[in-house]
């Protein structure tokens, strides 16, 4: 049986170095194939790339969305003079009817909505409707500031992964509104855009700089001026390969995958600059460019190739992580670094063939005594002949590294990577200043047990839960059915201030339910109740945006339900389930 046989490297090498146009030539073809896909090549950039989709953790905010709704929402907020005033008032209500037009939105919570339900005969005026709703503490930083100042209007989405062009219908409305009104949006798909937007800006931003950077300190080392444009070309193919390669496959650059043009010029120009020192060491032994070049990637394809090997099976080790934008990321780098060699490879000895020797072959040893020299001979000669003094500082760097690693502090806070005085941030800040913050959490509570939410002490649990849930730092306002049904009993009783309270018997929350569904509607019923009555729905109003800080807040919640819960589970993340029977 005969063995296949091995190609031999030098004889590749020499067939590079004796046909380089060709080899140019099929490099540049290929470069054209992947460019043609390059304008297909589409943005989605959103911290919602950033989910595991197989957690329970995930595969329980999904249920909890089948069951009570999307749970994103856009808070608009409005400021005047006063907002109970009319012709604001009416401002208010005509903007809430437009946004409410806009196809994505759900529901608009607003207090000219609460009017609409309350006023059942449309006979208040607005000092009426001020007077009415004075003792209602659901609306409290909910709906409207305590200066009366401040009013919030809730859109609750539809559940729709592209959130992009309600945002934009929202602003549009937004603009199109009489400027009386200082009115601004926030939350969560707010700070996802804009984050989406400033990445984007980046991509476009940072790469030139980069290469400006890498060209200024190429040309300081070598002084020559194929020093700058050959490396430069190369990473530049290989950042058309990359992306050819996901416009082709119909991958969107995303938040991670913006960074790979970053990553590849950083290595790919690292690896071109081991290449001159040793072509420059080649012409001095050689006849011709085409000997130079043979001699010099003679040298260094096997050490380049090792390189490139050990750098991919480094990326190749996110390929395990359950967050899709990462595995992607690792995708892409791993086949630009690939890339990189393959260029390396074939492209740069073939163009070292072609060029002629630079006018001075001796520029290498003009260098000799250059600044960069004297410090590579200061550390070599530090590392020989003082081995005490290197050891000790660097084990002492290391021992600084070890401590600092113990308090790496691993967070997500996309309000953070905003600078404060970006309108993101600052209306982050701002609204929770009067009214309640821009971040929902939920706390979901399940009896596993029909009609149990239908009891009377059973809701004032819930109640009792809610004064612990606001008590919790970040935690603005919290919402549930309770309130809700507080507010249908207090419409329904003629607005007497005592009635502004739980029902006492079973029956009277039953026909209290009825009203409920009338007054506001079954939707917003379902947003806080499941059909069966068995599982309640709490809305916490917060701001806080640190994970580091949602941990800490669930861990709190998790301790009290322990103590006064003993059957009680609760899960994590942002949808927080809960477990609990009738003590």
């Amino acid at each position: 049986m005969r063995l296949p046989k091995i190609p031999n490297p030098a004889s590749w090498l020499r067939y590079v170095v004796e046909h380089p146009r060709q080899i140019i030539f099929a490099i540049l073809l290929i470069t054209l194939v992947f460019a043609w896909k390059i304008p297909n090549l589409r943005f989605q950039t959103s911290i919602y790339d950033l989910a595991i989709e197989d957690l329970p953790e995930t595969i329980q905010y999904h249920s909890f969305k089948n069951e009570f709704g999307c749970e994103e929402i856009i808070l608009v907020v409005a400021r005047a003079e006063h907002i109970f005033e009319p012709k604001t008032f009416e401002q208010v209500e005509r903007l809430a009817k437009e946004l409410s037009g806009i196809k994505e939105v759900k529901r608009v919570i607003s207090l000219p909505g609460i009017k609409r339900a309350m006023d059942i005969t449309d006979k208040w005026s607005i000092s009426d409707f001020k007077r009415i709703i004075s003792p209602i503490k659901l609306l409290q930083r909910n709906l409207i500031s305590e200066d009366n100042k401040t009013t919030v209007l809730s859109l609750i989405l539809e559940d729709v992964k592209e959130k992009d062009q309600v945002i934009d219908a929202v602003k549009k409305v937004i603009d199109n509104t009489n400027a009386s009104l200082s009115l601004y949006q926030i939350g969560m798909p707010i700070v996802s855009k804009a984050l989406g937007k400033f990445t984007g800006q980046d991509f476009f931003r940072l790469p030139p700089i980069t290469f400006a950077l890498i060209a200024i300190i190429l040309f300081v080392f070598f002084r020559d001026l194929r020093g700058i444009l050959i490396p430069a070309g190369s990473v530049l193919i290989a950042l058309i390969w990359t992306f050819g390669l996901m416009a082709w496959t119909g991958t969107p650059l995303a938040m991670l995958t913006m960074i790979v043009p970053i990553f590849l010029i950083a290595v790919g120009t690292a690896y071109c600059m081991y290449i001159f020192p040793e072509y420059l060491e080649s012409i001095k032994r050689s006849d011709s460019p085409k000997e130079a070049s043979f001699r010099c990637f003679l040298q260094l394809g096997f050490p380049t190739t090792l390189a490139v090997i050990t750098t991919v099976i480094g990326l190749c080790s996110l390929l395990v992580n359950k967050i899709s934008a990462i595995r992607e990321f690792a995708v892409f780098s791993c086949f630009g670094i690939l890339c990189m060699l393959v260029i390396i490879l074939t492209f740069l000895p073939a163009v070292m063939a072609l060029l002629p020797f630079p006018k001075k072959k001796t520029g290498h040893e003009e260098l000799k005594d250059g600044f960069l020299d004297r410090i590579l001979s200061g550390i070599v000669n530090l590392n020989l002949h003082h081995q005490k003094t290197a050891l000790t500082f660097i084990a002492i760097v290391a021992l600084a590294g070890i401590i600092g690693i113990s308090r790496v502090r691993v967070e997500t806070n996309p309000v953070g990577f905003f600078k404060e005085d970006t309108s993101i941030s600052r209306h982050f800040h701002d609204i929770y200043r009067d009214m309640a913050g821009s971040f929902p959490i939920n706390v979901v509570v399940d009896s596993k047990e029909d009609d149990y939410f239908e009891k009377p002490g059973h809701l004032k649990k819930i109640a009792e839960l809610q004064i612990f849930l606001d008590s919790l730092g970040g935690v603005d306002k919290t919402v549930s059915f309770v309130d809700y049904l507080k507010l249908v009993n207090y419409a329904t009783s003629r607005h007497n201030e005592e009635f502004y309270a739980l029902p006492e018997e079973p029956f009277e929350i039953r026909m209290l339910v009825n009203s409920y569904k009338t007054m506001l509607g079954n939707d917003m019923l379902q947003r806080f109740m499941n059909s069966d009555f068995s599982k309640l729905n709490i809305l916490l109003r917060t701001h806080i945006s640190s994970s580091v800080d949602i941990l800490a807040t669930q861990e709190k919640i998790e301790k009290h339900l322990r103590e006064n819960f003993p059957d009680l589970f609760l899960s994590s993340d942002r949808i927080w389930r809960s477990d609990f029977s009738e003590q």
